[in-house]
């Protein structure tokens, strides 16, 4: 994903005998692309003027640095991504460029930046196991078709009822349209209404089905919610009382669907056994798992998560990046 291309020997209008300003182009295109941000905005936001910014969004261009997306990065995000990598024993981190205050945004931008990276990683005759929201909703909209022969997606957890709700967050149906590839479901709610209902559930030779599948995945795509800003509830399937009930027992945040505890153990907890999810015991024997999620609200969940090892992959902005190596 690293692209250095400095020339800095040309003369041109952009620089002159000063050399080629490769990081703030690249954060400058970061901006126009992948943020849909003006050029004035640009400027003002970077403290140049707006005849600099068309400038080097046009060198930009002619360098071959932006075609579809962005083939540079900050410096500052590589050595993020090796300090993430040896930190806390990953594979693949891709560390991107964030710079927006509201964090459903944030999430559809590392969804987005996400999508070539881990496109990468599809091959044919694998099952693919994902989770639902935000982030991965993008990261599979921004994904190119890539036919696989003999592939599966299956969601690791259970369906979101009202269907505006689905069509917002659900991601396994897309993605595997995209890869050509069979599309399997958990058959029932991501929280059912009762613990006798799950149970029921839960016995049933489809549900049975389908676990198994998850079970031999080769490939894991998730994210993770913020104690207050998971997709469960947000759509309202922790009522108030429920959520004041977890966050005093000692919730950091929600992943797969179970709220989880600072030492990354599912809360023992009745809402906990009303969720219709695979399980984080039984995902972390995925051999490939990829954690795709950022901001400030999902830092406690995402370190403690992270400090055993769930992961071998990492797709984060900067800020969050920098917040997890403090707290190590």
């Amino acid at each position: 994903m690293v692209r250095a291309n400095p020339d800095i020997t040309r003369l041109g209008e952009e620089g002159h005998r000063e050399g080629w300003p490769e990081q703030l182009a690249v954060r400058i295109c970061w901006h126009y692309y992948m943020l849909g941000r003006t050029q004035q905005e640009i400027a003002e936001t970077l403290g140049i003027n707006r005849v600099r910014v068309n400038r080097l969004l046009a060198e930009a261009r002619r360098r071959g640095v932006v075609r579809v997306t962005i083939h540079s990065k900050l410096a500052e995000n590589v050595a993020l991504e090796q300090r993430l990598a040896e930190t806390f024993g990953l594979d693949l981190v891709e560390v991107v460029i964030g710079d927006v205050a509201d964090e459903s945004q944030l999430a559809e931008v590392i969804g987005r930046a996400a999508a070539a990276p881990l496109s990468a990683l599809y091959e044919d005759g694998m099952t693919i196991g994902i989770a639902w929201g935000v982030t991965l909703k993008a990261m599979v909209q921004a994904t190119e078709d890539k036919p696989l022969r003999e592939a599966a997606v299956v969601s690791m957890l259970g369906s979101l009822t009202r269907r505006s709700s689905v069509d917002a967050f659900e991601a396994t149906t897309d993605l595997a349209a995209r890869l050509q590839a069979e599309c399997y479901y958990l058959p029932g709610p991501i929280v059912c209404d009762s613990e006798d209902s799950r149970n029921t559930i839960l016995q049933q030779p489809m549900m049975r089905e389908v676990y198994l599948k998850t079970q031999a995945a080769d490939l894991a795509l998730v994210s993770v919610g913020g104690l207050d800003s998971s997709t469960i509830r947000r759509m309202g399937f922790v009522s108030d009382a429920e959520f004041r009930e977890v966050s005093e027992a000692g919730a950091i945040g929600n992943f797969l669907g179970y709220y989880i505890d600072a030492e990354a153990e599912i809360l023992d907890h009745p809402i906990n056994r009303r969720v219709l999810g695979f399980p984080p015991g039984d995902f972390i024997k995925i051999p490939r798992r990829v954690m795709v999620s950022g901001g400030a609200t999902k830092v406690p969940v995402l370190h403690a998560l992270l400090k055993r090892r769930y992961f071998t992959d990492l797709v984060i902005d900067a800020d969050t990046a920098r917040a997890l190596l403090e707290l190590s």
